[in-house]
């Protein structure tokens, strides 16, 4: 366990070297980026070499209290996703499961202008979303495919010179004009341009400030009638684990089908609460693609049956 005694003997080692609390920073950086990447091997080797850090270099030390909170979520990180040759990934694993979502904490905005948290949407409410010709429209969330309010995911959070800022998983579809998106891991900020809502209510571009890998405990992937969203003001597609936002949309004509069926015989529940796991119809559709498609790579970016 930690103590929370700051030293003040020359023992200390931060104190000899205040330079040391940010290598092992730097460490648990390269790790989280390495596992972003898929490279699972990589990560554990930083994982151990950080705390090993935290042990040698920050025990008993004001940097001891800087690095704690990184330390816990490595251990927790660490027990889910490193493991024997013969040993299973945990499932919780967030650079396994890879899940496909916005941050809970990011938001949506009604079309009377209130702001609703990602985590509290329900099926039926009105949102702001944007068309073909990128006019701002209201839509309705029909469906929530994949929703977890516990388990953590990596995201990446992109900051425009705006000031607007949003958090997707790395496959998420995020658009970047003239009816293109991009995957939020294939986003270049010397490349592309990210589009938000301005004052007078249209869509204009902005430069791409910064992009971050944060690591954030909570997703959801709401959809709406049109599959395009307005999260933190911030366009962006309802889809993920595809290359094309068209496909997607065609894909998921089913659930609007279902959709419309429901409001015109009135059985669509508002106060119909979230849990957690996916939906049944991508988690079918995704299988169906695994099992029957020649080449499944072409159409979704997923590794296997959900």
């Amino acid at each position: 366990m930690f103590s929370s005694t700051i030293s003040g003997t020359p023992n200390c080692p931060v104190e000899a070297d205040p330079a040391s609390i940010l290598s092992c920073v730097a460490i648990d950086a390269v790790g989280l980026v390495q596992a972003t990447k898929g490279n699972l091997r990589v990560f554990c080797t930083m994982a151990e070499r950080f705390m090993e850090c935290v042990k040698t270099k920050t025990r008993g030390c004001l940097g001891e209290e800087f690095v704690r909170g990184s330390l816990t979520e490595l251990i927790e990180l660490s027990q889910k996703c490193c493991v024997n040759n013969n040993e299973k990934v945990h499932d919780e694993c967030p650079f396994v499961s890879r899940p496909q979502c916005f941050s809970l904490n990011d938001t949506v905005q009604t079309p009377t202008g209130d702001e609703i948290l990602i985590g509290n949407l329900q099926i039926g409410q009105k949102v702001l979303a944007f068309d073909y010709s990128d006019q701002i429209i209201p839509t309705e969330i029909i469906a929530m495919l994949h929703y977890d309010d516990k388990s953590p995911a990596l995201f990446y959070t992109f900051t425009t010179d705006s000031g607007h800022q949003v958090s997707l998983t790395s496959e998420h579809l995020i658009y970047i004009g003239n009816q293109n998106y991009v995957q939020a891991r294939h986003v270049d900020s010397k490349l592309h341009q990210l589009f938000t809502i301005q004052q007078n209510g249209q869509l204009e571009a902005s430069s791409i400030r910064s992009i971050d890998v944060q690591l954030k405990h909570g997703y959801a992937t709401p959809i709406t009638q049109h599959g395009t969203l307005l999260v933190n003001s911030i366009s962006s597609s309802c889809y993920a684990s595809i290359h094309h936002h068209s496909i997607g949309h065609l894909a998921m004509a089913p659930l609007r089908w279902i959709h419309q069926t429901k409001q015109i015989f009135g059985l669509i529940n508002k106060n119909e609460t979230n849990e957690n796991g996916i939906h049944w119809y991508p988690k079918a559709l995704n299988n169906i693609v695994h099992t029957f498609v020649p080449f499944p790579g072409l159409f979704t970016t997923t590794a296997g049956k959900l």
